[in-house]
């Protein structure tokens, strides 16, 4: 018995949940609409040059986004669906050219409760000291700002 059949290939459940950096998140927009894209860098391995997770938003992640909830640096853990992986692109002059690290781009991507992480410590000068100790004897003595008187 033979058959003819063509059978149409569904999605296989392809979901991924995974730990990395923020390593840039933007609105952009295109034909008008307003939307988030973000990129994740993970490390798979340790030393390794990690893996950079690509998805786009246009609803809640959009408005943590908006509410300083995605800055750069901020660890996350997603969980989404893969869509593609690249690991190397075409440049201008058509010669295909390997990528630092492969590019997985997700769809349906949601923060888990409990998945936004550690933000980037700021610099030290801005930091303000809480219970901090300082001695007398450490302390430096004000120079008086003493100004000429004029002459007459």
């Amino acid at each position: 018995m033979e058959t003819n059949q063509t059978y149409r290939a569904f999605a296989a459940f392809n979901s991924l949940t995974i730990t990395g950096r923020i390593f840039n998140s933007k609105i952009a927009t295109n034909k008008g609409e307003e939307f988030l894209a973000v990129s994740v860098i993970s490390n798979l391995m340790n030393d390794d040059e990690g893996v950079e997770l690509k998805f786009t938003n246009s609803n809640g992640l959009m408005n943590l986004f908006k509410a300083g909830g995605l800055s750069k640096g901020r660890m996350v853990t997603l969980v989404g669906h893969i869509k593609s992986v690249e690991l190397s692109y075409i440049n201008d002059s058509g010669e295909v050219v390997p990528l630092k690290r492969p590019h997985i781009n997700l769809i349906d991507v949601t923060i888990p409760t409990g998945g936004l992480g550690a933000t980037p410590r700021a610099d030290a000068a801005n930091k303000r000291v809480v219970g901090g100790v300082v001695r007398p004897s450490d302390a430096k003595p004000a120079t008086p700002v003493v100004e000429e008187a004029p002459v007459f």
